[in-house]
């Protein structure tokens, strides 16, 4: 348990002013911090109290702060009523940790060691004040900062010296913070506060008790701008931690804490601080088990805290009460452009008195109830709302049960508004005629300007891409929507291919064929191995088959290369094209047989046998074309040559047996040869 030692309260109202350093202001940041603690001190007092006014069920109901911390428990090094007071809160050294152990002596962690046993509030201001600088407001030291020689005499000027400026950065006052607190430091922090402008820290187990030295850190701060601490279990007093820095840090501008149990008592904290900052513009709350009775706290931040552009409020459970003050709060609202209340169970009459304040609001620009239940109710307040806002642009309805009946309520009203750019109606049951209306509506209405429609997870078909593609050429809109679907009268019927093999065995199909066109296993061997060594691969195969006509697919060409190849070498060889044609005769005298003994026919072999003799009587068809034509243009060409010098007599061109040599006799008279 988290002890409460009252005896030994802080008391900082008497802390000794800092002393400057000379030719230096005073010290604000160390000033800052001194004020910041002071403000934790008095938080957990409150909190820890019994005369606390907000409930703390919150903060006790978690595990992890009923029982007893793992730096609180005893050690076989240290005694175990040994304890340090910390903020009123008895924290147990642990030699296991190295950050805070007496016999490390690292130099980068020598500022962490924990051999004092009680240090007072005052320690960790004393402990750094040393060796920082005044009103700091870089992270880098500059001479433009103040003039350093404006109160130094003309004549002194040369042999004037200005102070040293010693900085100490934020990573150095988190390091002597975890010293002082006596946990350990966290190098992931460490290396981001040092590389980088954004801190995350999602997820990492932080808790109320290391929280606490990132929030010290951070006080005066002037470069982090964005703060993670999002999927930790901080607990009202790690919200209060915060809220604190934040009241005297001048750069953060986004604060994310999502799922972090900040309770009654860390709402109000933040309702109470955050109207003291002056440059936060992000502020997300999801996933904080909210309900209607804190919407009082986000209403008084909304309220109080102009700066605040964008609050995210998603997966919590305001319900119907926390919608009616939102409600309120929104129609005079015009400081806020981004709110986010998915998942938050609100439902028809709850979901209508947000949708009636946006016809008031004249300030948001984003505007996100996805996943709730608007229905028919919250459709038919958009239909009024709508044509009278003029500042809305993205509007997120996805999942609200908007159907058929709601859904001309909606459009109506969406006709008529002249902002809206971007409106996300995916996972409604509006059915693919809603999809064609919502459409429509946009395509007839000339005023309005959505740039982005989603209508994702709805069912279409061809008529609504007809429709977007005719909306698009219009206007220019992005549409996404799901997958086409089509009905079975427009599915196209595939004509018969008399010549389709796929449903032969390829290896029946390449012995029948070899039967059929009268062609020796050998000499169909000898036509596939081109390379004349013996082997034919699957490249030859293919080429083979390519030129005998046959229309086989590449899954036949595997399928054969996988029954014939008993050697598993990727090579099919004479003899096991011998031994598949010996098998494959066997099976098929065997359903010839079979087929005899029932009086019938195979009609599988018999239609395989026809498709193959087509084949062939095809190929040879083409074959004889070809030489027909290789005939004829060999005598054409013949008679270009004899003819082209006209009154030489013809010679008679008789071919030896070498192609190559040709004798050539003149043609005689008939006289001539009488007389001879």
């Amino acid at each position: 348990m988290v002890l409460v030692n009252k005896s030994k309260t802080l008391d900082l109202s008497g802390l000794p002013p800092d002393e400057p350093d000379p030719g230096i202001p005073d010290d604000l940041r160390m000033r800052a911090i001194t004020s910041v603690v002071q403000k934790m001190e008095e938080n957990e007092v409150m909190f820890f109290s019994k005369s606390d006014p907000y409930d703390n069920s919150s903060f006790s109901k978690h595990g992890s702060y009923s029982v007893t911390p793992r730096s609180s428990r005893p050690c076989s090094r240290h005694k175990t009523g040994v304890n340090r007071t910390v903020l009123n809160s008895a924290v147990t050294l642990n030699h296991k940790n190295s950050a805070i152990s007496r016999s490390y002596s690292s130099p980068r962690q020598f500022t962490l060691s924990a051999s004092k046993g009680y240090r007072s509030a005052n320690g960790i201001i004393d402990n750094i004040r040393p060796n920082t600088r005044s009103n700091l407001v870089s992270r880098e030291a500059s001479t433009f900062d103040f003039d350093v020689n404006e109160d130094v005499p003309l004549e002194c000027l040369r042999t004037y010296k200005p102070p040293k400026i010693r900085i100490v950065q934020t990573d150095d006052i988190y390091l002597r913070a975890c010293s002082f607190l006596g946990i350990t430091a966290s190098q992931t922090y460490i290396k981001q506060v040092t590389t980088s402008r954004e801190i995350c820290m999602a997820n990492t187990s932080l808790s109320h008790f290391t929280v606490k030295p990132i929030s010290i850190s951070l006080v005066r701060d002037y470069y982090i701008m964005v703060l993670d601490v999002s999927g930790n279990d901080l607990g009202p007093l790690g919200v209060m931690y915060i809220s604190e820095m934040l009241v005297v840090n001048y750069t953060i501008t986004e604060v994310n804490l999502s799922n972090t149990s900040p309770g009654r008592a860390g709402l109000a904290a933040l309702a109470r601080n955050l109207p003291k900052n002056q440059t936060l513009n992000i502020l997300r709350l999801e996933s904080n088990s909210l309900d209607h009775t804190e919407t009082e706290f986000i209403v008084q931040i909304i309220q109080g805290t102009p700066n605040i552009k964008q609050l995210y409020l998603g997966h919590n459970n305001l319900g119907y009460e926390g919608a009616k003050l939102l409600a309120m709060e929104l129609e005079d609202n015009k400081t806020l452009e981004t709110l986010d209340l998915q998942w938050n169970h609100f439902r028809k009459q709850s979901a209508a008195h947000l949708c009636n304040a946006i016809k008031l609001n004249q300030g948001l620009r984003t505007l996100n109830v996805s996943w709730n239940g608007l229905g028919k109710e919250g459709c038919i307040a958009l239909a009024r709302s709508l044509p009278k806002n003029k500042t809305l642009q993205s509007l997120d309805l996805t999942n609200n049960r908007i159907d058929v009946v709601a859904l001309p309520f909606l459009l109506h009203g969406l006709v008529r508004n002249t902002s809206l750019q971007s409106l996300q109606l995916a996972k409604n049951p509006m059915t693919t005629d809603g999809a064609k209306a919502v459409v429509r509506a946009i395509t007839g209405a000339p005023k309005l300007n959505i740039k982005y429609l989603n209508i994702e997870d709805i069912p279409v078909d061809k008529e609504f891409t007809n429709l977007v593609r005719k909306l698009q050429e219009k206007k220019n809109i992005l549409v996404e929507h799901g997958v086409e679907m089509y009905s079975a009268i427009e599915l196209e019927m595939k004509e018969h291919d008399p010549h389709d093999l796929n449903r032969f065995d390829p290896v029946m199909v390449i012995i029948e064929y070899m039967r059929i066109d009268n062609l020796r296993l050998i000499d169909f061997f000898g036509y596939l191995d081109v390379e004349s060594r013996g082997l034919v691969s699957r490249d030859n195969l293919r080429q083979g088959v390519a030129t005998l006509g046959l229309p086989l697919t590449e899954y036949h060409l595997d399928c054969i290369m996988h029954d014939i190849d008993s050697k598993k070498d990727g090579y099919l060889d004479l003899e096991e094209l011998m031994v598949a044609q010996r098998d494959m005769s066997k099976v098929i005298i065997q359903r010839t047989t079979k087929a005899k003994k029932r009086g019938k026919e195979d009609l599988g072999l018999k239609e395989l046998r026809k498709i193959l003799k087509e084949l062939v009587e095809k190929r040879n068809k083409r074959n004889k074309e070809k030489a027909s034509t290789r005939v004829k243009s060999a005598a054409a060409a013949r008679a270009r040559s004899g003819s082209s010098k006209p009154g030489t007599p013809q010679r008679d061109r008789v071919r030896t047996k070498r192609a190559s040599l040709t004798v050539t006799k003149p043609k005689l008279s008939t006289r001539t040869a009488r007389n001879n």
